[in-house]
């Protein structure tokens, strides 16, 4: 039987219609996991064809109005807002971030770069720790010791016994495409996305970066799907799509270059939120 939460979340994405889908120049790796608003817009596994308009996404609205870019003010310390790309980089080699396509100009509209995480069985740090002893940049070292620290607080590995977790790392709409609920089916699609990896389907997409077309972590199958939400309006979007909220934090615990994060936010957004969804396999196409 299907989940009746599961059920919804396959429905908010109109199916792939391969014969239907727009005629625009792909990458061989394209792997599509629906559309919507009558097929004017297509959600598509992240390529190297697709990197810069994702990264371009972050930079018009991740970057400007995320609530922790906002809190360590990122945008008034040139390079490092060009320091957490790299992040994105590192995420997308993973080959499981998506992406949201506008059909008629091609442009990248929504983003999630999503990023695998694995139990580390030894003391060895983990991928936000290593980023950040490498960052040069006070606010975006700020950014990702911020996540670093609210993720610390619950060893999720431990808490629902699983090995590997797929992470809604960043996400983010143009402006110009709010009020679409592009933000909410990218994630549905990176949800379904970890459902086939659990189902035994290699729907991992190669992205290559500086000729390198590997993939990192390929052998890695997620068990759980994790997000840090840090407004109120994302945190709604993972309520709805059955993620449990485990833990929150008030940015009020949060300092850079001697300013409370909650200074520079303000009221809208006072919490960020911890949220986990379990992976279950997607249920066997009937016969006949």
């Amino acid at each position: 039987m299907v989940n009746q939460r599961e059920e919804y979340e396959r429905s908010q994405l109109s199916p792939s219609n391969n014969a239907e889908m727009s005629s625009r120049k792909r990458m061989p790796s394209y792997r599509i996991w629906g559309s919507a608003d009558n097929g004017d817009i297509e959600f598509e596994s992240l390529t190297a064809a697709t990197l810069e308009g994702a990264l371009k996404v972050i930079r018009e609205s991740f970057f400007k109005y995320e609530s922790v870019c906002i809190g360590v003010d990122l945008s008034s310390e040139p390079g490092a807002a060009e320091e957490l790309e790299d992040l994105c980089r590192i995420a997308a080699k993973d080959g499981v971030s998506v992406v949201a396509v506008e059909v008629s100009t091609g442009e990248v509209v929504s983003v999630a770069f999503n990023k695998i995480q694995i139990l580390q069985r030894t003391r060895t740090k983990s991928s936000f720790e290593t980023f950040m002893d490498n960052c040069k940049f006070e606010s975006s070292q700020a950014l990702v010791a911020f996540m670093h620290n609210v993720d610390s607080r619950l060893n999720l590995f431990e808490h629902h016994n699983v090995e590997n977790i797929l992470e809604i790392m960043f996400l983010a709409t143009l402006p110009s495409h709010g009020q679409r609920r592009l933000g909410e089916l990218v994630t549905a699609a990176s949800v379904e996305i970890g459902r086939q990896l659990k189902s035994g389907n290699d729907v991992k997409t190669p992205v290559e970066i500086n000729g390198d077309d590997s993939i990192t972590n390929k052998n890695s199958v997620p068990e759980l799907v994790s997000a840090l939400c840090t407004s109120e309006y994302s945190h709604k979007i993972f309520e709805k799509l059955g993620f449990d909220s485990l833990l929150s934090a008030e940015f009020t615990e949060f300092e850079c270059r001697g300013k409370k994060f909650s200074d520079r936010i303000g009221d809208l957004n006072k919490f960020c939120h911890l949220v986990t969804k379990r992976l279950s396999p997607t249920p066997p196409t009937p016969k006949g």
